[in-house]
């Protein structure tokens, strides 16, 4: 069996979820319940090009933006993640409405790319380290 798909709210924008979730708890759990059938449909098809979803759509630099969907007079939200194919794991990294998804993408994208600057080291740190073992 292929190895599972993570969640993982180490690159999360904590401030934002507390807040968000105070003015609009309903949307909060409507987008990490899509976050579930997401990570449901990695386990089962391996990668995000294997399926299509109305709610999870790409935003480029491997920045996904999952929508809410059955919330009545809902403000429309979006949930910001980063898919990390390397190691198989859903980075959540924030929250917003529509307002201001500019912004949060270009935060995004911004995160994303100081967190694979270090990933890339690592993985140079640990491959130099077991040359001519």
């Amino acid at each position: 069996m292929a190895e599972m798909w993570d969640i993982s709210d180490a690159l999360a924008e904590n401030n934002r979820f507390k807040a968000f979730g105070k003015k609009h708890p309903l949307e909060l759990a409507a987008c990490f319940s899509n976050l579930d059938h997401i990570v449901a449909l990695l386990n089962r098809h391996g990668n995000v090009g294997a399926f299509q979803v109305g709610f999870f759509r790409s935003e480029g630099e491997s920045v996904y933006r999952i929508g809410q969907t059955g919330v009545k007079h809902a403000v429309e939200t979006r949930l910001y993640v980063y898919v990390y194919t390397i190691g198989r794991t859903l980075y959540v990294l924030t929250i917003g409405d529509k307002t201001q998804q500019a912004d949060d993408i270009r935060r995004c994208k911004e995160i994303v790319r100081t967190f694979e600057k270090g990933a890339h080291h690592e993985q140079e740190k640990h491959d130099h380290g077991h040359a001519g073992g």
